[in-house]
């Protein structure tokens, strides 16, 4: 017997030739599985140190049939056999102690004594820091990085988990699993990438206990060539999810690449919440992959050339100077877009998603660099453009004037995050009342109510979920069973997306009386009715940073008419002082 150098121990199949010279040694001893597989001739052999994880040692691309087998010793104490075919690939596994050194033979079984045997060889497990991840208990950890950080990992020896069939890529078998833990946003991205093992891979993630996952999503080609990419939103962060990985048809293919990321996703992904773009101010913005196209979330748009509308993101231009509105659009990889207009002003724009007529200018070309032209441009005139990402992978867009372009825009309107009115408090004895209406919202997440005895130091006592995006009136209420004192003070905190936050008026609630305030219409327009079930003694117009705008004295009656048709179109606070407590109105001027 001569023995080979010790096979080097890694987390992914990385291969090493070998040759089996005609004429040399007789065979040391012929495995189980080798009674009546061709000839014997000679054989070679390695040793190998254990990691006190399950070993694999896979050999492939052989040119005459062999045994791989392995042992504890010198030819004794075989742990695996396996025959293996030439020009095929074929595996052994077996348990390991940590630091012992097991031996593994390869045998020719074929050919003539003048045949020389040559192939690969390697050996896989937890010792180049991965394990075998042969179903989703074994999972081997996945890093969520910003960017793609590649983990080169391995099907190799892989046969059935015996998880369900997910539906995609034409599983059987041979799949390897993988664990990632989602992210405080919610979103993650897996892709898988050639490696030189397999050139089609097929991928699907799953929550719940590893024993009985719960199927998430599949995805065959939503990578790069034929490899596969899956997006999720929305997720529960630090929850475990499982990824799994296969080859297309099944079978032990060998090496591919694995990555998790926190992808950023767009937020104007819908036509009624558009980002503006602003003369002297590209825009550059990363495009989401797989995500639902703009036809299927606003159906009622036109959209003429575009047959496909996938990964959409939405954008306005207030044109502040009239001329050639030219923008381009420049990717790496294929985008389209569609430019509708004009509107009379942003509100009439949005008001018109999901009814957007013919667009002024369309592409869908094959071309990663756009330009979207709209010629004779007035000032005041809004125009709603939508950019897509066809190309389906997580690109760079840019997004920036012309050299040809003629017309300026400004960023002077930009839609409240939350519009909030009608905030108030009412007294129901032992408890207090919250209720408050929005009439447009722009990704929020949730409220937090408040509470205080003094109005400067504040408890929280819930959370109610916002509606995320949205353009028509949205009632809230909750009910405060433990207020404080006689008077209690109160005000919410509203929460986007992103974490960022704003905080309300403060309401003031009397438990000693509670009066019933009207203010109408809310939208108002030239003139707003106030009316309460008691006397209101005076009326404060306020803006929202906290300028006096109009203070109205009252005498002994529970109605007004306030005028408001030279107060600027803007949302305001209405203070509203009865004999009794204050309440505070959130008020919307547009006087048109």
């Amino acid at each position: 017997m001569w023995r080979h150098p010790e096979l080097p121990v890694n987390a992914a199949c990385a291969t090493q030739a070998f040759a089996n010279n005609q004429n040399g040694t007789g065979q040391t001893v012929n495995a189980s599985c080798a009674g009546g597989y061709g000839s014997a001739f000679e054989d070679v052999w390695y040793s190998v140190t254990g990691t006190g994880n399950l070993m694999t040692i896979t050999m492939s691309g052989s040119n005459r049939d062999g045994v791989l087998a392995a042992f504890t010793g010198c030819g004794t104490g075989e742990l695996d056999c396996a025959t293996i075919n030439a020009g095929t690939s074929g595996s052994i596994s077996f348990a390991t102690t940590n630091g012992t050194t097991y031996f593994i033979q390869i045998q020719r079984r074929s050919g003539n004594n003048n045949n020389n045997m040559s192939d690969n060889i390697c050996a896989v497990s937890a010792a180049g820091g991965g394990g075998l991840n042969y179903d989703p208990c074994s999972a081997t950890p996945l890093i969520v990085n910003t960017n793609c950080v590649n983990t080169s990992s391995t099907n190799a020896g892989a046969t059935d988990s015996g998880i369900a069939d997910p539906g995609c890529a034409a599983y059987s078998g041979g799949d390897v699993w993988f664990s990632v833990v989602v992210p405080a946003s919610g979103n993650i991205t897996v892709t898988t990438a050639d490696n030189g093992g397999f050139g089609d891979g097929g991928l699907a993630i799953y929550s719940g206990p590893c024993a009985t996952p719960t199927f998430i999503d599949c995805d065959d080609d939503g990578g790069a060539g034929l490899f596969s990419s899956i997006s999720l939103v929305g997720q529960t962060s630090g929850a475990t999810l499982l990824v799994r990985v296969w080859e297309f048809g099944g079978g032990a293919g060998g090496t591919f690449d694995i990555c998790a990321t926190d992808p950023i996703v767009p937020t104007n992904i819908t036509c009624d919440v558009p980002d503006p773009i602003c003369s002297g101010s590209p825009i550059v913005f990363t495009a989401q992959s797989n995500g639902t196209e703009a036809d299927v979330v606003n159906p009622g748009n036109n959209y003429d050339c575009l047959f496909t509308s996938p990964n959409p993101s939405w954008y306005y231009l207030e044109i502040a100077t009239g001329g050639n509105l030219v923008i381009d659009i420049t990717a790496g990889s294929d985008i389209d877009y569609a430019i509708w207009g004009p509107y009379a002003d942003l509100a009439t724009a949005i008001a018109n998603c999901d009814s957007h007529g013919v667009p002024q200018d369309c592409s869908y070309s094959t071309a990663a660099v756009e330009q979207a032209n709209v010629t004779g441009v007035v000032a005041g005139e809004v125009y709603v453009l939508l950019v897509t990402n066809f190309a389906n992978t997580v690109q760079t867009i840019t997004l920036d004037e012309a050299a040809s372009n003629t017309a300026a825009t400004d960023c002077s309107i930009v839609p409240l995050p939350v519009e909030l009115v009608d905030f108030k408090g009412t007294n129901l004895g032992n408890q207090v009342q919250l209720a408050w209406s929005t009439i447009s919202e722009r990704d929020n997440d949730f409220f937090i109510a408040e509470r205080s005895s003094d109005g400067k130091n504040w408890t929280s006592f819930a959370m109610i979920d916002g509606a995320g995006n949205s353009n028509t009136i949205r009632n809230y209420a909750v009910v405060d069973q433990n207020p404080q004192g006689t008077i209690s003070y109160y005000r919410l905190k509203q929460f986007d997306f992103d974490g960022s936050l704003t905080t309300s008026e403060i309401v003031s609630v009397s438990r000693s009386a509670s009066a019933d305030v009207q203010l109408y219409p809310n939208p108002a327009k030239d003139q707003v009715e106030v009316a309460a079930s008691e006397n209101i003694v005076r009326v404060d117009i306020v803006s929202v940073s906290g300028v006096m705008v109009r203070s109205i004295e009252l005498f002994n009656t529970s109605e007004a008419t306030i005028n408001v048709s030279d107060i600027t179109n803007g949302v305001y606070l209405a203070n509203i002082y009865t004999e009794n407590e204050t309440i505070v109105k959130r008020m919307v001027v547009r006087n048109d």
